[in-house]
């Protein structure tokens, strides 16, 4: 037989076993994802979303980074760091709605809480206090500052019940919720897509006599805003050394660090 043709049957039998594998490992792959979707416990999801990683679906690959962000992320949940020379804790984890179907419920209810939050329905007592005892601030003097939103209602309505706690319960603590005034509406940063890449329109000035005071800077997210905010602080004659976030945003790998991180372990263990 011609050595070319025998080439060519060669070539085209290890094609068609390619294309066998790949059709069954794709198949794999989406029984996979769909049983770590529908899995009753935690411990479950993780098994099936890492066989579906392993045979190379790239929605149970972001599955898997949401379900373990201590793995991807450089800092957790009320374990601080320093952020830009500032101590810097935040209550949890935020995922992004355009992942909601790829995380659990306890991941959506907290999202939840933060929206909640933002929008002035509950107080956020709770992350507060978590929060500021991470930093270890007990029995320190700090004045509050609450970082600006998008109008005037909104700061207020979000933030007046810190304000009252404050007042009430953490005698050490001052509020400077009023020290700010929301002067005008601005669109929020976060409503459009590339946000952190805008320009931060100020729409805020600070009225009150913050010179010489060390502050907390009670802040819903990272970036930008922060840095923007401790400027106009600093530039009043406050001291901006800590801040505190509820929510801070998960960030999405490159896919192949998330297989690697999966194929790591199974071969490991």
């Amino acid at each position: 037989m011609n050595e070319r043709l025998v080439f060519l049957i060669l070539l085209g039998g290890f094609s068609l076993l390619c294309s066998i594998i790949g059709y069954w490992r794709r198949k794999t792959g989406e029984a996979a994802f769909a049983a770590a979707r529908t899995a009753e416990s935690d411990k479950e999801r993780d098994r099936y979303c890492r066989m579906a990683v392993m045979a190379g679906h790239r929605n149970a690959c972001r599955m898997f980074c949401l379900s373990r962000p201590d793995l991807f992320e450089d800092h957790h949940p009320l374990k601080p760091f320093r952020l830009r020379g500032i101590r810097v804790a935040f209550y949890g984890y935020y995922y992004p709605s355009r992942w909601n179907d790829l995380i659990g419920d306890e991941q959506r209810a907290f999202c939840r809480s933060l929206y909640r939050f933002k929008e002035g329905k509950i107080h956020g007592i709770e992350f507060f206090k978590a929060c500021m005892a991470a930093l270890e601030t007990e029995d320190r003097p700090y004045h509050v500052m609450f970082m600006p939103c998008s109008n005037g209602a909104k700061y207020v309505r979000r933030f007046k019940r810190l304000h009252g706690y404050i007042g009430k319960h953490r005698p050490e603590l001052t509020s400077g919720l009023h020290d700010v005034d929301v002067f005008k509406p601005r669109e929020s940063l976060h409503a459009v897509k590339g946000g952190e890449k805008r320009v931060l329109e100020r729409n805020y000035r600070i009225t009150g006599d913050i010179e010489g005071k060390e502050i907390v800077d009670d802040v819903m997210t990272t970036g930008q805003s922060l840095t923007d905010y401790r400027k106009e602080i600093e530039r009043c004659g406050g001291k901006v050394v800590a801040a505190i976030f509820y929510g801070k945003t998960v960030t999405m790998p490159p896919l192949l660090l998330i297989k690697a991180a999966v194929w790591g372990k199974h071969l490991i263990s």
